[in-house]
């Protein structure tokens, strides 16, 4: 083909037809421009499609990470919770006023459930999210309103890291101290230990322990719903999204 338009060229030189020359290189070149822009038209169109193929991957990857996080969160948090809360605040209730505790294995069990969830929502996936912004993968979600949502969730699961540090008051390992842990029989405390734990929990420092806790362990309860339900919009957003695709 090329060799054909070159032969055209030397004859219309050849036989000084300058003027048709030039209208024929014109031509030439605008063929050259349109086959540019077709060639630049099916690459973006590939790209494209491969852009949307990798888009459709992560959204249903960030589903499926913010699906596991929720059972987590109402499974493993939000139904223990209330087991922390309820045993801190016995333990607050002990060590700041003289009362009588008449079954002291019972309570000292119910105390140290104050020791759950002490990682908080350290345990919530945030791999994908991770992923898609170290590779600045994360500017295939076209949906700005997808990208706030989950932008703002997984925000939320960093901002409790925060608390956790804020708050550490390494309430576990002052009572594992006092109790060593024995997973054959979790309830079982010698009476010399209980002895112990009871005179321990009336201190200064264990009440310091258990406020501290105690504030991360409300602050996380305000938190969960919000982030369950957050969770349940960006699926519901994402399902759009791919139905649409």
């Amino acid at each position: 083909m090329i060799k054909f338009f070159r032969k055209i060229r030397q004859n219309l030189l050849m036989e000084n037809k300058t003027g048709k020359y030039f209208k024929y290189a014109i031509g030439e070149i605008v063929l050259v421009v349109i086959g540019i822009l077709i060639a630049l038209s099916i690459n973006n169109w590939n790209q494209s499609r491969i852009d949307k193929r990798r888009e459709s991957k992560y959204l249903n990857d960030i589903k499926k990470e913010i699906q596991n996080n929720s059972s987590v969160l109402d499974f493993y948090i939000k139904n223990r919770l209330p087991y922390k809360i309820e045993g801190l605040l016995a333990a607050k209730k002990y060590s700041e006023e003289n009362i009588e505790i008449k079954d002291t294995i019972a309570f000292l069990n119910n105390v140290t459930k104050g020791g759950m969830i002490t990682n908080g929502l350290g345990i919530l996936s945030r791999n994908t999210f991770n992923e898609l912004l170290s590779t600045g993968n994360f500017q295939l979600v076209s949906k700005d309103s997808i990208k706030i949502k989950v932008k703002k969730y997984y925000w939320g699961l960093d901002s409790d890291d925060i608390n956790v540090e804020t708050y550490k008051s390494d309430i576990t390992k002052f009572t594992t101290g006092l109790r060593p842990y024995n997973s054959s029989n979790p309830n079982y405390i010698s009476k010399y230990d209980s002895k112990e734990m009871m005179i321990a929990f009336r201190s200064v420092e264990f009440r310091k322990i258990v406020d501290r806790e105690l504030s991360y362990a409300y602050s996380l309860e305000n938190k969960i719903d919000g982030l369950i339900e957050e969770g349940l919009e960006i699926i519901e957003l994402i399902d759009t999204e791919l139905n649409n695709k």
